[in-house]
């Protein structure tokens, strides 16, 4: 059960607060980003491709006029086999684990682990969750989705009007084959309460 993860550095930590902390006036996303030295992407549906090996979704993060309403960056992807898979292998065919396995092969600091299975998906959550609690502090919130048979985890902290979410939902860019862990940063009201796992879910999807 494999994943492909580059679980976030103090670069791009750093990076992800100090757009946090922003007021997301028109322009002022894409004024960071020029300044944090990340490179407009049109090789995939992303708006930037940063210094750290990461992605900026979606592709219109950052435009020059408008105001952004999120932006999502996925560190790792996790992804259960199944017997479709096995026949393949079988047959000496390619699948989604080898499709995987090449997915950000030429990003640096992606590594492809082909057993880390779910625990090393919500290992990879856990050390980022941690990475970011030593620039933010403690999370003003930690929750899990229970429902279905994937079980995510979210932690959220507020930057004052904005907020930056670290979770786990699928990845809808490969039609659902793949599940991820994400930073999510967005405006969010001070006065507005976290949402519940289920929630969270249905926001970081991308």
């Amino acid at each position: 059960m494999p994943v492909n993860s580059c679980v976030p550095g103090p670069e791009l930590i750093g990076h992800i607060a100090d757009l946090a902390r922003l007021e997301w006036t028109p322009g002022a996303t894409a004024a960071a980003a020029k300044r944090f030295g990340w490179v407009p992407d049109g090789s995939r549906t992303s708006s930037y491709a940063t210094n750290t090996g990461h992605h900026v979704l979606p592709e219109w993060f950052g435009g020059p006029d408008d105001a952004d309403t999120e932006c999502m960056i996925p560190f790792c992807y996790y992804y259960e086999p199944d017997d479709f898979d096995a026949e393949l292998q079988a047959d000496g065919l390619s699948g989604n684990v080898e499709w995987l396995a090449g997915y950000h092969s030429g990003d640096p600091g992606w590594i492809f682990d082909r057993e880390a299975g779910r625990s090393g998906f919500d290992g990879r959550w856990r050390a980022a969750v941690d990475a970011f609690g030593e620039r933010l502090g403690e999370p003003e919130t930690v929750v899990r989705d229970e429902k279905g048979d994937r079980p995510w985890n979210y932690a959220a902290w507020r930057c004052g009007g904005n907020a930056v979410v670290v979770g786990q939902c699928v990845d809808n860019g490969s039609y659902m084959t793949f599940e991820q862990a994400l930073i999510w940063v967005g405006p969010h009201p001070a006065d507005e309460p976290f949402p519940t796992g289920e929630q969270f879910a249905l926001r970081l999807e991308c």
